[in-house]
């Protein structure tokens, strides 16, 4: 694309040759002259200064020295999102029809414009709605419903009676709908319990690749509208996610607890069971809630506690071998001065 229907795209400034045809994006340190690159952050000046990029998106701010082509905007991150629009390969996604490999019942109800791709299995009573796109491999069980302007990818599986919102994304190998993870022991054998509620995805969800979400003992589990879920993530019977949340890779919620809106989980961290995260609550990496979290808190360790408090600790763990140190010193001392008074 040439960077002067580039920019007109984007809503940027030209400093430099309009005409350079740009066909990649790429990192200041890996691009080539036919690459564009970008500068969201002023300790990269540097990179930018050295880049062999033939264009920079850069803040409307900035006076760097660079060779590049320049194109100047209010927000770089936006303007990056937008380029990489303009980039994408076309999804490789069936295209509107059924693919004649689908194995589809006769009671399932499906919307105008669907695209059913190979070897699907939509069972009976099951519904997908209007401009949906299940991939591949997919099976949805009876009596689910899947909404709108859905895309599942390739293999992904929604059981018996699940719900999928409108505009729901889900990757890869996904599963909802499990049995929870449910035992009571019995005779010395653990002995299942069975799991009758369902999953319910409200709209605008998007849920990562190879991740599993558990139907409810009874009742439901519920994913709430606008929530993101990363890769890996393992959410259990009856769990309740409130809207907009982030969920990061690896994160373990247990059964029965509930997260309120807008609440951000790093990778690997985990939720103890009937748990309540409060609205706005951000814990990081590998932090472990094991009890009720206030809202707005953020938090991180395991067990949990404050950000100031954690990094307050972390630093005084680091003094350890010198403390010590000092503290056999002073041990010293103070056997010499015991040893000197009984000597008198």
């Amino acid at each position: 694309m040439k960077l002067a229907e580039l920019a007109r795209q984007i809503g940027a400034r030209i400093k430099g040759d309009g005409e350079i045809t740009v066909t990649s994006v790429a990192s200041l340190t890996e691009a080539g002259g036919s690459d564009l690159s970008f500068l969201s952050e002023s300790r990269y000046a540097e990179q930018a200064a050295q880049s062999k990029a033939g264009a920079v998106i850069v803040p409307e701010s900035y006076d760097g020295e660079t060779s590049a082509t320049l194109l100047l905007v209010a927000d770089v991150n936006e303007a990056l999102e937008k380029v990489l629009g303009l980039f994408a390969s076309p999804p490789d996604l069936p295209p509107v029809g059924i693919d004649p490999t689908a194995r589809i019942a006769e009671s399932a109800c499906l919307g105008a414009h669907v695209a059913i791709g190979p070897f699907v299995i939509i069972s009976d009573q099951a519904e997908v709605g209007e401009g949906s796109v299940i991939a591949g491999g997919c099976y949805i069980g009876s009596k689910a419903k899947i909404g709108r302007d859905c895309v599942l990818a390739p293999n992904v599986i929604i059981n018996a009676r699940c719900e999928v919102g409108n505009k729901v994304i889900i990757h890869g190998n996904t599963t909802i709908g499990s049995d929870g993870f449910g035992y009571r022991l019995v005779d010395g054998r653990h002995q299942k319990i069975t799991h009758i509620g369902t999953v319910v995805i409200k709209d605008e969800v998007e849920i990562g690749s190879n991740s599993c979400i558990d139907r409810a003992k009874f009742g439901k589990t519920v994913i709430g509208r606008g929530t993101k879920i990363d890769n890996l993530v393992q959410i259990a019977h009856n769990v309740q996610i409130g809207e907009n949340c982030i969920i990061v890779a690896q994160v373990g919620i247990a059964g029965s607890s509930r997260l309120g809106n807008y609440v951000v989980l790093g990778g690997q961290a985990g939720v103890a069971d009937h748990v309540t995260v409060g609205d706005g609550v951000m814990a990081g990496a590998q932090s472990a809630l094991h009890r009720d979290v206030e809202s707005g808190a953020r938090v991180v360790g395991s067990p949990f506690r404050s950000f100031k408090t954690f990094f307050r600790e972390l630093a005084l763990i680091e003094k350890l071998p010198e403390m010590a140190k000092e503290i056999k010193r002073l041990r010293k001392q103070l056997d010499a001065i015991g040893n000197a008074k009984d000597n008198s």
